[in-house]
């Protein structure tokens, strides 16, 4: 078993409601929020020379939305083409429920 070792900290208000509901949301403690918030900050330093570099040049240079539409499109060219009549198959069970929300509601 790991060793632990409690501590207390003081952070702003709106910084604690931030992390409240969050922690709350993805359903973690409060000791896990805050410890895997402290890993990652300690995970920073160790990003790799070649990674930095990599965020800094990206940040002085991002890509352009033509080099964006073209990488998706050359990631999704094997996807099977969308067909509508597959999605229309599901909206009557969509519609007939709501309607039945509908007769329920009037009565």
């Amino acid at each position: 078993m790991s060793a632990y070792t409690k501590i207390a900290v003081t952070v702003p208000t709106a910084t604690y409601e931030a992390v409240e509901r969050v922690r709350r949301r993805l359903g973690k403690s409060r000791s896990a929020a805050v410890a895997l918030a402290l890993q990652e900050w300690l995970r920073g330093p160790e990003m790799s020379d070649a990674d930095r570099q990599y965020i800094e040049a990206y940040l002085r240079q991002p890509e352009r939305i033509d080099e964006v539409r073209a990488i998706a499109a050359q990631a999704t060219a094997h996807w099977e083409p969308w067909v509508e009549a597959e999605s229309q198959a599901r909206r009557p069970r969509v519609e007939h429920r709501r309607e039945r929300a509908r007769r329920r509601a009037s009565r």
